[in-house]
């Protein structure tokens, strides 16, 4: 079933995946199973991207030249940010990471235009399309917010929903691209499972290299979805 001596396998999934549906049951202990009904997701993602027709009209001249622009990040906006998340509620006035494609690499558009994205997050449990929807259109609002104008240099948009994410990638459960929650309960030592904060699975040459395993997500290079 497995590589004989000198070989391995790396499993590109999520850990519920691998541990619950990939793996036969009596390959995995007990104490993992167990485990895996504590296992919590990260917050599920709504993503929009844009075609600008030029420069993005920020209040703040300062912003032009960033590659990426975080966005209602002020202690009054994020309280409420995440107030809403832990109610349940799909936030008004999200914090939104926005991402200037054009300015960090100007071969991403047309010359004197601007590729844009930004994303935020609906409430753990929260992924339906009709509350993703919602949400994306209060991105717009917080972009318009910090740049006047902004709709009207929009040439083209789309969403990138929950569903839609999870139908491109089986490991982003509802919209989860991190893997799995990165609180401190289920990071380091405890990623994704108590003891398992490495690559090594308690199944022989069997490693986990998702962003499942420690320390998480993509952005530092090492593991990722």
């Amino acid at each position: 079933m497995f590589p004989g001596r000198g070989r391995a396998i790396v499993a590109d999934v999520s850990a519920p995946d691998l541990y619950r549906r990939l793996l036969p049951a009596d390959a995995v202990p007990a104490s993992v199973l167990s485990s895996l009904t504590d296992f919590v997701w990260d917050l599920p993602t709504v993503k929009v991207n844009y075609a600008l027709a030029g420069p993005i009209p920020w209040r703040s001249v300062s912003l032009r030249g960033a590659g990426t622009v975080h966005l209602g990040a002020d202690a009054d906006a994020l309280v409420r940010w995440m107030a809403d998340l832990t109610a349940g509620t799909v936030p008004r006035h999200p914090f939104t990471l926005f991402g200037q494609m054009s300015t960090a690499d100007p071969m991403r558009s047309p010359q004197g235009t601007e590729s844009a994205w930004a994303y935020s997050h609906l409430p753990r449990g929260v992924a339906d399309d009709g509350s993703a929807r919602a949400l994306a259109a209060a991105i717009d609002l917080v972009v318009e917010q910090h740049a006047p104008g902004f709709g009207d240099h929009v040439i083209a948009r789309s969403e990138q929903l929950p569903s839609g994410l999870e139908s491109a990638d089986a490991n982003l459960h509802a919209g989860a691209v991190n893997g799995g929650t990165a609180a401190l309960f289920q990071q380091v030592i405890f990623r994704p499972l108590p003891g398992f904060g490495r690559p090594e699975t308690p199944v022989q040459s069997l490693h986990l290299g998702s962003a499942a395993a420690s320390p998480g997500g993509s952005v530092h290079g090492i593991c990722g979805p």
